[in-house]
């Protein structure tokens, strides 16, 4: 079981101000006093095709409501500092919620931390601290960024959006803007995000959005998630370089000029981190295998579970050779699967519960959007099925801890996959400690929507801009930042900080994954009660699984 540190008492004021109470908190105890916290692991979208029809999660927070929450901000952020920093030397009194003038920050870089976190890392807790002690704000002419996200009546993801902007705004007001010198109280420039919104379902606004945003002449373009590839040749045709959040489409994967930097990798970290883990992790070989008959879902079920399954098996489902360059082929000889398509509308969930339970699997994987998860666990359930009958595996979309919590024992020991998770900061130590208190304060102070801090990729937004900053700050020549430059500092990246992330390796991208610059996942165990980090398999990745420069997979083979 965790133990919560406890840091030195902090000063904050109830609803009567005459009366003033100190206490000690730990980071999460923090958060849930500034709003309530809720849990969601990082995902792959493939999953979850809206913003409504996402995973839910529950409320672990929801104390002292009627508090002056504000109060509370720059408390968590001074605890942020200090775990960065490995002490309590930050003043939980600095900032107050107000920018003062620019003046120099005594505090130094820290070189260990870059041999422990990763390039940037020693940037990233110099920054943070130095906000809160002494904030800057940006000044002068703005980079621009140019942000394409998918905001319509189906296919809708506003957090992505919102959190982004609650991120520049924390950039610009507090951390100086890109090449602020915290040393010297100079303050750099502020990001200007170029936002264009479009209607995935209406063929022609992505490319609209693409031409729009190219000749606004940004220094990078970010797609947070796109729902096909007409953007990508406008883009390249236009030498503007092009960074995704979350990859689903081939073009994600494999396209020149592109740079996912997002935790997890898209479904090339999850759904390779879903076969990795139930077959070298638990060592299983029968797996029962449904799949989101989505379009985003078709290209990574084919490529990126049944194609890595065959690869082990060293043969297909109907036994004809596979060809590949992984070191895995044909070590699990024995290896069967059932693959299941599940269509997004009206699925026959009882069908495919008793297909699986005929099949006698000794695990299940499956990635899907949360209520289609539990239907099934719901269905294979009321079948007879227990812990006892097979191993479950899902990926983080199917997370909804109210009904988990209402399952209890039932599920006990059912596992998920997904990207780090910066919504529990009592989770995790060092660094990601630090990146998940910002986040929570800073979406609290910035955030135009507090309702979407805890949805889906609201931390993919919030984690993408920072890590945009960073990548900026660095490629600063002569007081000017340009994309090339951008480009340049991410083609080398190789295990470098990456806020909210377990870092980026786009020096070891393979082909023909290319563009894909983060591939990490972690696995937890629910215990009856509560989701646990499974310690011997964190921040691993799946790419053994596929070899380098196999051939992409993108309909079904038998």
């Amino acid at each position: 079981m965790l133990k919560r540190p406890v840091y030195p008492r902090v000063v904050f004021e109830f609803r009567n101000p005459a009366q003033r109470h100190f206490i000690s908190k730990s980071a999460v105890d923090v958060l849930r006093l500034l709003f309530d916290v809720t849990m969601v692991i990082v995902v792959s979208p493939a999953c979850r095709l809206s913003h409504q029809s996402g995973q839910s999660a529950q409320p672990i927070g929801g104390i002292l409501k009627n508090q002056k929450r504000k109060m509370l901000v720059p408390i968590a952020l001074a605890v942020s500092a200090a775990l960065a920093f490995g002490s309590t030397a930050a003043s939980a009194k600095a900032g107050g919620g107000q920018i003062k003038a620019n003046t120099k920050c005594a505090t130094a870089l820290n070189p260990a931390l870059d041999k422990k976190d990763g390039a940037g890392a020693a940037f990233f807790a110099r920054a943070i601290a130095c906000g809160n002690t002494n904030p800057m704000k940006a000044t002068g002419t703005a980079v621009k960024i140019g942000f394409l996200n998918p905001e319509g009546p189906v296919i809708n993801f506003p957090e992505y959006r919102i959190s982004a902007e609650a991120a520049v705004a924390y950039i610009n007001k507090e951390l100086g803007g890109i090449g602020a010198d915290p040393a010297t109280g100079k303050a750099g420039v502020p990001i200007k995000l170029v936002i264009c919104k479009y209607n995935a379902l209406a063929a022609a606004e992505l490319g609209n959005c693409a031409n729009t945003l190219a000749a606004a002449k940004p220094a990078v373009v970010f797609a947070s998630l796109a729902f096909g590839d007409a953007h990508v040749k406008i883009f390249q045709d236009t030498k503007t370089p092009l960074i995704v959040g979350t990859p689903i489409f081939p073009a994600d994967f494999t396209s020149q000029g592109v740079y996912a930097i997002g935790s997890g990798g898209g479904c090339l970290g999850v759904h390779l981190g879903l076969i990795y883990f139930a077959t070298q992790t638990l060592k299983l070989d029968k797996i029962a295998l449904p799949w989101a008959a989505s379009a985003p879902g078709i290209f990574c079920f084919n490529d990126l579970e049944a194609k890595p399954l065959d690869i082990l098996a060293g043969k297909t489902r109907s036994g004809a050779a596979v060809t590949t360059t992984s070191k895995l082929k044909g070590t699990m000889p024995t290896l069967t699967y059932l693959p299941i398509s599940v269509p997004t509308s009206n699925p026959d969930v009882a069908a495919y519960a008793a297909q699986i339970m005929a099949f006698k699997p000794n695990v299940l994987a499956y990635s899907n959007q949360g209520n289609l998860c539990w239907d099934l666990m719901d269905k294979l359930i009321g079948l007879g099925w227990t812990p006892a009958s097979f191993k479950i595996v899902f990926s983080g979309s199917c997370i909804d801890t109210a009904t988990m919590a209402k399952l209890g024992s039932k599920i006990e020991g059912l596992y998920t996959i997904g990207g780090l998770s910066i919504l529990d900061p009592d989770a995790l130590t060092g660094a990601a400690k630090s990146d998940a208190l910002t986040y929570g304060t800073k979406m609290y102070t910035y955030s135009k929507d507090r309702k979407l801090t805890g949805t889906g990729f609201a931390t993919q937004g919030f984690s993408a801009v920072m890590t945009m900053w960073a990548i900026a700050s660095e490629s600063v020549k002569d007081g000017k930042v340009t994309g090339k430059a951008m480009v340049a500092t991410l083609k080398a990246t190789n295990g470098h900080r990456a806020f909210g992330s377990t870092g980026l390796f786009c020096k070891q991208a393979i082909a023909p994954y290319i563009a894909v610059c983060a591939t990490q996942v972690s696995a937890s165990q629910w215990d009856g009660t509560a989701l646990k980090a499974v310690k011997t398999a964190q921040s691993f990745s799946g790419l053994a699984l596929v070899g380098k420069g196999d051939a992409l997979r993108t309909s079904e083979v038998k």
